[in-house]
């Protein structure tokens, strides 16, 4: 952290004696200034100044023999990112992928998250280098689509990666067609699809559940 920003009147004990262990500088601010810097209503009463770490595929991610990720093209939502972010993390995921989707660092993302996006890695890289990227790094990259074979029926690696696309379009044809699997989650009701965080949600437990199983 570079610099630490608290309302005036709030207890701020806390916050202020981690920043002095750390030599990072306290500001108290008035509160109508406060309000104005904090981009929520109700903000939490302390904001932070940080550096911005590296987003690229190589720095975010170190090879080990088992990995799995969920990577997102086209998501727009930054709820739907910050849900995901979460959501890979608690099932035990390497990380997350983004392309053209949802900026990783804006606030929203970062609160839907829940501290998730704080702890595990995220890269994002361009769509003409993700699959490039991930091949050469070994992963098996399974697509998701709505004509495609049951999630449940997929071959899984000890590398692998989930393709998710955006809410309303779904993936890139020309992503369908490079992957080496394409899966869906079949429907049972008269429901057309899935919001994006929930179709992820469903294919990262499926994952971890599988990893268990197999004592991994």
């Amino acid at each position: 952290m570079e610099h630490v920003f608290v309302p005036a009147g709030e207890d701020y004990d806390e916050v202020a004696e981690a920043c002095i262990t750390s030599d990072t500088p306290v500001y108290v601010l008035h509160d109508d200034v406060f309000e104005s810097l904090a981009d929520a209503v109700t903000p939490q009463p302390a904001l932070a100044v940080v550096a911005a770490p590296s987003l690229t595929f190589d720095s975010r991610f170190t090879e080990s023999p088992l990995e799995s990720l969920l990577v997102l093209v086209d998501v727009g939502d930054p709820g739907n990112v910050g849900t995901i972010i979460r959501t890979a993390e608690a099932a035990g995921f390497t990380g997350v992928v983004t392309t053209a989707s949802a900026d990783v660092l804006g606030p929203k993302v970062v609160r839907a998250s829940a501290g998730s996006i704080l702890r595990l890695p995220v890269a994002d890289v361009a769509a003409d280098e993700l699959f490039g990227l991930l091949h050469a790094a070994g992963y098996s990259i399974l697509a998701t689509a709505m004509d495609g074979l049951p999630y449940s029926s997929a071959a899984h690696h000890d590398r692998l990666a989930y393709v998710l696309g955006s809410e309303a379009h779904g993936l890139r044809p020309d992503l369908q067609s490079n992957a080496d699997q394409v899966v869906s989650i079949p429907m049972y009701g008269p429901t057309e699809s899935l919001n994006v965080s929930v179709a992820a949600a469903v294919l990262a437990f499926d994952r971890a559940r599988r990893l268990e199983t197999t004592g991994n």
